[in-house]
């Protein structure tokens, strides 16, 4: 219940709304099972976490060599494991809570409930998650290493944001095709982005370098 109010209340929603909503009636019950806020928080991704970083090992196990493996295998190893946690746990309120987290809320405590000043969590470290951004960026390697890094991460975002929209619009009613086509449909859109020419030059230095527009001729 908890991460359904985040989800879609946003991480401000006060404490004893939490506390009521998972039918208690102690307003320290929030600190007395977890210890604060910060540790609920926590809680609520690991638990969905550790099967999506499993799932994702498995996949980054089976990529080929490096000069084997594709863009699409390895958008696949982002977005696969997300959505399947989202279809284990319907109605999944997973992906805009992970968005949420991702984006970095403002600080700050809800009026009249003073324990929501408390420090949100910082994103958790995933080192699987991060041997796979590691290896779209080697997989890049045409491109200067900041360009690719930049270009990753834009990609891990919009893929991240398309699934929480598609969460949002599904349970709000919105007429939306179901999740397996749509996971297709935003890995096919990752892939582009990832694999889209770039119109930057770099410099011996690896910065990119924009050249001038010419001025029309006649001015």
């Amino acid at each position: 219940m908890a991460e359904q109010l985040f989800a879609t209340r946003g991480l401000g929603v006060p404490n004893h709304e939490i506390v009521t909503a998972a039918g208690q009636h102690n307003r320290s019950a929030l600190t007395y099972h977890f210890g604060s806020r910060t540790g609920l928080i926590n809680a609520v991704c690991e638990r969905h976490e550790t099967p999506i970083a499993q799932h994702r090992q498995h996949l980054i196990a089976r990529l080929p060599g490096s000069e084997g493996r594709t863009t699409r295998q390895l958008v696949e190893a982002y977005i696969q494991p997300i959505a399947a946690e989202m279809l284990r746990c319907a109605p999944s309120h997973w992906a805009r809570l992970s968005e949420l987290l991702q984006t970095g809320p403002a600080l700050g405590p809800s009026r009249g409930d003073e324990t929501s000043a408390r420090p949100w969590p910082q994103q958790r470290a995933d080192a699987v998650l991060a041997d796979l951004l590691g290896l779209m960026v080697a997989h890049l390697s045409h491109l200067p290493e900041l360009e690719a890094a930049g270009r990753v991460t834009l990609t891990a975002q919009f893929a991240s944001g398309g699934l929480a929209r598609w969460e949002r619009d599904s349970q709000a009613g919105v007429d939306v095709v179901p999740l397996a086509p749509f996971t297709l449909i935003l890995t096919d859109l990752a892939v582009a982005m990832l694999d889209a020419p770039s119109s930057l030059s770099a410099d011996r230095d690896g910065h990119p370098a924009h050249g001038r527009m010419s001025a029309p001729v006649g001015c």
